[in-house]
């Protein structure tokens, strides 16, 4: 059951996909702390630094600044101008939430389909929920339909399948969906057969980085790493792919490493810019790093033992974290700006889940 706008004062198909890339990620970070420091940098303990604003992304009137939550058995909350509304009130789990480029809210809910708020409206544009959502425009949208093993594109009025698993052919008959992302430029998808780069309908296998790459971002030989990304994010540099060898950045003369210390954290989120950021080895810190900077990274006080669900970066450099029943948000340095607990105003308590900001997302969180 779904309910729209009700006012409040003051990831499953998913899973698959995330299970095996946090196993292979924590396997990878357990071998190669035993191997000696990665050169990709130190990891240094929060300080205080100045947050550095950047231009807000184009997003409508109504849906700038905000930041939006999927709390578990509740729902999607919408933080907004000191206070949080309900936008979609539903049990199902939650598959993928995004924000697209004029500031609407898109998400994939099982059992539900798909959604997109904007405007105080919410619409079911699918009854079938995807895995993940990749969104270069409302009329632009890649998914990921990991039951029957396809990629499906939406160009605002029909949903199409594009490729079968087994249509992208390699080493393993059994070939499976992990990721997609989009640049802007180009849609990009990760399987068990590699890599795949698609423009303008055409589709490319995209070679995975050489052998001495890796060693540029860990003292590790790892001779039998899969040679496809567990994970892709997008940063202003251009598309990350996360191997089990370690986090490299798209260019055109093909790859160069993040810097990222993939040894202490398993990268989670990219900003509009460089800034990145992911959940460390301890799984209780946030650890914070600039692509193509110096290696070094910052990381947060340990956080609530809880754990960390879900993070994310807004266009001011802000991160947000998701972590049990609390939302934290830090600066690019790792300090704590805010804190607020679901509950707080009325609303009901919960798990975050997921987070997911607008532009430079709202400037204060709800203070009651």
């Amino acid at each position: 059951m779904l309910k729209s706008e009700n006012r409040l004062c003051g990831h499953h198909g998913w899973a698959v996909s995330l299970g095996l890339t946090a196993i292979l990620i924590g396997l990878f970070a357990t071998i190669s702390n035993s191997h000696g420091k990665s050169r990709s940098g130190r990891v240094h303990a929060a300080t205080d630094s100045a947050v550095r604003p950047l231009a807000p992304t184009k997003v409508s009137e109504g849906q700038a600044n905000a930041a939006y939550i999927f709390v578990k058995g509740t729902g999607i909350l919408r933080l907004q101008d000191d206070t949080s509304s309900t936008v979609l009130e539903t049990q199902a789990p939650l598959r993928d939430m995004q924000i697209d480029s004029e500031g609407g809210l898109w998400a994939s809910l099982q059992g539900v389909g798909v959604v997109r708020h904007v405007g105080g409206q919410t619409v079911t544009l699918n009854q079938e929920s995807f895995a993940k959502l990749a969104i270069r425009t409302p009329t632009d949208v890649w998914t990921i339909n990991d039951s029957h093993g396809s990629v499906v594109h939406y160009d605002g009025r029909r949903w199409k399948t594009v490729r079968t698993r087994n249509s992208l052919a390699g080493a393993f008959d059994d070939n499976r969906l992990l990721d997609i992302a989009t640049d802007g430029r180009a849609v990009w998808v990760s399987s068990w057969n590699g890599l795949w780069r698609v423009v303008s309908g055409r589709w490319t296998r995209v070679e995975p980085p050489a052998a001495g790459a890796a060693s540029a971002v860990a003292e590790l030989d790892v001779p039998a790493a899969p040679a496809y990304p567990l994970s892709l994010l997008v940063a202003r540099p251009g598309l990350i792919a996360c191997y089990l060898s370690g986090c490299f950045v798209s260019v055109e003369a093909g790859w160069q490493p993040s810097h990222w210390p993939a040894d202490k954290a398993h990268l989670q989120s990219a900003g509009s810019a460089n800034l990145v950021a992911g959940t460390g080895a301890d799984g209780r810190t946030v650890v914070i790093a600039r692509l193509g900077g110096s290696g070094e990274a910052s990381k947060s006080e340990p956080l609530p033992a809880t754990g960390i669900n879900d993070i994310a970066i807004d266009a001011a450099d802000r991160v947000w974290v998701a972590t049990g029943g609390e939302l934290i948000i830090l600066d690019a340095s790792g300090r704590a700006l805010q804190r607020w607990k679901t509950g707080m105003d009325g609303s009901q308590a919960g798990e975050i889940e997921r987070v997911v900001v607008a532009g430079p997302g709202p400037a204060q969180l709800p203070s009651k």
